[in-house]
This record gives structure tokens, sequence and C-alpha cells, in this order.
């Protein structure tokens, strides 16, 4: 008797112990996977403008989870707040106040009747980009172009290499930077610009991200729009220079190598 009881608890204890472990393996599988595609993803949502128009417009007096500063802390407040009551307060909130809302009257009154300014020269769309940026982490959110393109996938590089060369039309309708550029010994490439085959070593990647946000000549597309590339296109071009510069360093010999990164 007193060994079946003893099995018993043995079976019991063995069960509850595979039971928690089951548990824990698929919690930190999942919470796993999901910072596996949350960076990417938040990354590839990353507006620069809206992160703009934030750190210009709301940075004096709000922080980002550093606490009260003139008005409240806005992390999380696309969550404490529904979406269109903050969309009216940022483009107008005095009339807010002065409609009686009880929300908008309840803060006038806990920051010491500071009343935000009235953004109404903002759209509805920048008030909403706004709002997506403070909602994916604001400030905190690295954007794509920022990775460094050692951390670039193969089908990265092929969308760089895509977008490079015109195969793949960029979203704003630049022209394809082998418009001007060439690489290597590559025959479609431009002559107007300089030979970007070791650009990567030469700039490095932080210099480089800056370079690729800027446009790099004047072009005409029919379309109002200041944009060159997206984030996600510049991280793809980077990620494509950095492999054609590998291929070119592997394919010299080494003195000739060693002076391509001066």
């Amino acid at each position: 008797m007193r060994i079946r009881v003893l099995l018993g608890a043995w079976f019991v204890c063995i069960g509850l112990s595979l039971l928690l472990f089951l548990l824990k393996t698929v919690g930190e599988e999942s919470s796993g996977s999901k910072a596996d595609h949350s960076d990417e993803q938040l990354a590839a949502n990353f507006s620069p403008e809206a992160a703009a128009v934030f750190h210009k417009r709301c940075g004096a007096c709000h922080t980002y989870g550093k606490g009260v500063k003139v008005g409240p802390d806005l992390k999380g407040v696309t969550e404490r707040r529904k979406r269109n009551w903050l969309r009216k307060f940022v483009y107008a909130s005095s009339a807010m106040i002065k409609s009686g809302d009880p929300t908008a009257t309840a803060l006038f009154a806990e920051f010491k009747q500071q009343r935000m300014p009235d953004w109404t020269d903002l759209s509805d769309k920048q008030i909403d980009g706004i709002l997506d940026y403070i909602s994916i982490g604001g400030p905190d959110i690295k954007p794509i172009d920022e990775y460094d393109a050692v951390t670039a996938t193969p089908t990265d590089i092929e969308t760089g290499r895509r977008l490079f060369n015109g195969e793949t039309r960029l979203k704003y309708g630049a022209p394809a930077c082998a418009t001007c550029h060439a690489v290597r010994d590559d025959m479609r490439g431009g002559s107007l610009g300089p030979d970007l085959t070791g650009v990567y070593f030469r700039y490095q990647d932080k210099a480089l991200t800056a370079f690729l946000r800027q446009r790099c000549s004047e072009w005409k597309t029919g379309a109002f729009t200041s944009e060159y590339l997206t984030p996600k296109e510049s991280f793809a071009v980077k990620a494509f220079l950095r492999n054609i510069a590998l291929q070119n360093r592997a394919s010299v010999p080494s003195a000739e190598a060693g002076g391509s990164r001066r």
C-alpha cells in the first residue's frame, strides 16, 4: 500500500514537472517569435515624417516614457484614449475644453491650466501619422534603414539589387540608382555619377544611411513629393551595396582592397 502511494505521488510530481516545462517552453517560443517579428514589423511601419512632426510639435511639452514634463507622458496614450478623441484634441484642444468635454477639462485642471496649442494646420492624415508613431513605440522605435546592413538577408540584398537597377520601381517614382551610377563591371549602370562599387566601405553604414535619406539629384516624377527612398528601400539598397563591396574586396589583391578602404 505504501509503495503504491509513493508511486502515485512520484507520477504526480513527474506530471506536474512536465506540464510546467511545456508551459514554460511554449511561453518562451511564443514570446521569442513575437520578438523576432516585432522589430522588423515596427521598423517597416516607421514614418520619418511623423517622427519629425512629433519631435518638433510634441517634444517641447511631452516626454515618451520619461514622466510628466509640461504635459502628460505620451507613452501609451493611444491605449488610454480613443483615436477619434485624440485626433480632435490634437487639432483643437481649446474647443474641446470650451465644450466641457470631461477628459479635456480634467487634463486642463490637472496640468495647471496649461492649454495645448491648437494644431489646426495639421491634416487628419498627419495627426494619424503622429498617433501611429506613438502607438508603435515613438522615439523608442528604430527605423529600418538604421539597421546595420550586416543583418540583411539574401532576400534583402536581392531586393536592393532590383531597386538599384530599376527592375523594381521605387515607391516615390524616383529614377533607379543605375540611371546615373554603376557598380563593378555592370554595363547597365550609368556614368553621370561615380561608380558605387566600394561606396559602402568608404562611408560605412551610418554615413551611408544618412546619405540615402537625401535626394542625390533633382528629378521629376510628376508627383508632388520630396521623398526619395522609403526606409525599407534604403536598407535594401544599402545591403546590396555592402554585398557588392564585399564581392569586390574578395576579387582583388589585398593591396588594392586596402586602398579601396581609404
